[in-house]
């Protein structure tokens, strides 16, 4: 899972790009970059690290241009190292051009084979540069009509931005598993993977890219192309579940309302359990235990301080550093724990060993008993479309029995939501067009 943001037509673009990114830094914590659009070149700039780590104001001052592409990412094809980092430059034959991706290619083993055989040299790692390779062998009258027409040899989950002089695309793939917004600030118009980053910078969202399309935008307009024929509508349930921020729109519906919504059903599947306070595991938790208490009336007090430099521990690119992060992040107030059952909530169960953990400090710190309360259904298939669960040896409600999951967690009590009442809850209107394979092991697409 990563973020991508880009910003056209603004003396700004660079500073609105650093504030777009920013506000998605919670898609993707290893590295961060921007490619601008300096009248006829690119100037381009990646490094490892947090967006304000990696733009001081002198990197922001080399990247002048009207247009501005940029990326935050979170490694789900391709290591955690810098020649991964994103925008991807290359002066192709196509002439100079960036590129910002956020998914993951499922057919991409295949086409980097037949590439190589082809004479392709890559210089990174990511499933991203695929795109690049496959243009510059097939070509079409304009670069737009060349990236349609090698964007339907793809498989798997993107949104894609594509810098060239003049000329920023944005395209998302025909199930429209991963977001791309557009929006305008005055004349300028925006592209981001969430709503909060186009409000943040002061911008107004006009609509979703919709599956199988294309935007175009040069010399201040914004042109559509449907490069494929759109397939069944199954955006990623997780981005309500835990990628996107709580102020963002996701399916016509703010998210933090969704998990609020999310929270109260689970109290309606749970109302036969007696507890003294209910809380969730921040952040993402905070939404549920807050629409479990107004359903349940259970009062709902914090439980953890959370140290807020730490990251989110899902997001850290290995399991040692995912459960160090986890340990390092909470610390229970033991006040509020002393002698109390408790209903602790968090968005999803995924390899248990954070959910061990935290169990296991409320229980340190004196609480009587722990209901662990999961504000998704039960992880029992891989994902192939951006987040890092690859196999199926390291989901433990694919190996594990209910009883067994809730004696290793340590917990008193283990429920999971139900899918039905999840998809309720996160479609907007007569929206209920969800991947939920992670839930149910039915693929959308061939993987």
């Amino acid at each position: 899972m990563c973020g991508i943001f880009a910003v056209t037509d603004n003396k700004d673009a660079a500073k609105l790009a650093y504030v777009g990114l920013f506000t998605l830094q919670h898609r993707g914590q290893e590295s961060a970059g921007m490619a601008a659009d300096a009248g006829g070149r690119l100037l381009y700039y990646n490094a490892m690290g947090l967006v304000n780590e990696v733009f001081s104001h002198e990197v922001l001052a080399g990247l002048q241009g009207r247009s501005v592409i940029g990326h935050v990412r979170y490694s789900t094809a391709g290591a955690s190292e810098l020649k991964n980092a994103q925008p991807l430059y290359f002066n192709s034959c196509l002439g100079p051009l960036a590129v910002a991706h956020n998914g993951t290619i499922t057919n991409a083993a295949k086409l980097r084979a037949e590439l190589r055989k082809a004479g392709a040299i890559f210089q990174s790692s990511t499933d991203s540069e695929i795109i690049i390779h496959l243009m510059a062998r097939h070509r079409g009258a304009t670069l737009e009509d060349t990236i349609a027409k090698n964007l339907r040899k793809l498989e798997g989950s993107y949104s894609f931005l594509f810098m060239a002089p003049g000329k920023v695309i944005g395209a998302r793939d025909p199930h429209g598993f991963r977001p791309l917004l557009l929006g305008r600030i005055g004349r300028s118009h925006i592209l981001s993977s969430e709503t909060c980053a186009i409000d943040v910078v002061g911008g107004k969202t006009e609509r979703e890219i919709a599956p199988g399309e294309m935007v175009i935008i040069e010399k201040g307009r914004a042109r559509f192309k449907s490069f494929s024929k759109p397939d069944a509508f199954t955006r990623c349930i997780f981005e309500t579940v835990y990628f996107a921020r709580p102020d963002s729109m996701v399916a016509g519906r703010s998210v933090q309302s969704a998990r609020c919504e999310i929270g109260a059903m689970l109290a309606r599947e749970m109302k036969d359990v007696q507890a003294d306070l209910v809380s969730g595991v921040p952040d993402s938790g905070t939404a549920y235990a807050l629409g479990f208490s107004r359903e349940s009336l259970l009062p709902y007090y914090a439980v953890f301080m959370r140290n807020h430099y730490t990251g989110r521990s899902f997001m850290q690119p290995d399991q040692a550093l995912r459960e160090f992060t986890a340990r390092l992040k909470l610390a229970p107030i033991r006040d509020v724990i002393r002698g109390k059952s408790i209903v602790l909530i968090d968005d999803s169960l995924v390899r248990g060993t954070t959910s061990k953990k935290i169990i296991g400090s409320l229980k340190n710190a004196g609480a009587k008993k722990v209901y662990m309360a999961i504000a998704s259904p039960a992880v029992v298939s891989p994902c192939y479309y951006g987040i890092d669960t690859p196999t199926k040896e390291e989901l433990i409600a694919n190996n594990l029995s209910l009883e067994k999951i809730r004696r290793f967690i340590g917990a008193d009590g283990l429920y999971y939501l139900s899918l039905e009442s999840l998809i309720k809850a996160c479609g907007g209107g007569t929206d209920r067009n969800f991947c939920a394979a992670c839930f149910t092991g039915r693929y959308p697409t061939k993987v």
